[in-house]
């Protein structure tokens, strides 16, 4: 709530997901968003949506994300992340934690991925 700046009580709205690459589980993510700006949205629009995530964020939700921080860090695959990336626990993966924001920086989503690297690897385009 904090991240969001929401109040006590504030809807919120949480998903997770994997996303596979090949046949092969390779992201593992949980996200939050604020529920009055994404009122209405489902895990079939969700996982209906073929394009980029904060595509749809915008045309369905007139939300467009402009910016975000993130904090990148080594972890070790605990039972439950080993278990949906299909790795054994102990594995190592990389942790993306990322703020994204709004205009007038008002944060409108917390989104916690883990990556397998085994088989591919984390990019982020800066511009």
């Amino acid at each position: 709530a904090r991240a969001l700046a929401l109040r006590s009580g504030d809807a919120v709205l949480q998903v997770r997901r994997v996303l596979s690459f090949g046949g092969v589980p390779t992201i593992l993510e949980d996200f939050w968003l604020p529920g009055t700006a994404f009122k209405g949205l489902s895990a079939e629009q969700m996982a209906g949506y073929q394009g980029p995530t904060y595509a749809m964020f915008e045309v369905e939700f007139g939300v467009r994300m402009v910016r975000a921080d993130e904090k990148i860090r080594a972890i070790a695959a605990d039972a439950q992340q080993a278990q949906l990336l299909q790795v054994a626990s102990g594995t190592p993966l990389l942790s993306v934690e990322r703020l994204a924001y709004t205009y007038n920086d008002v944060p409108m989503e917390l989104r916690r991925g883990v990556y397998r690297t085994d088989t591919h690897h984390y990019r982020n385009a800066l511009s």
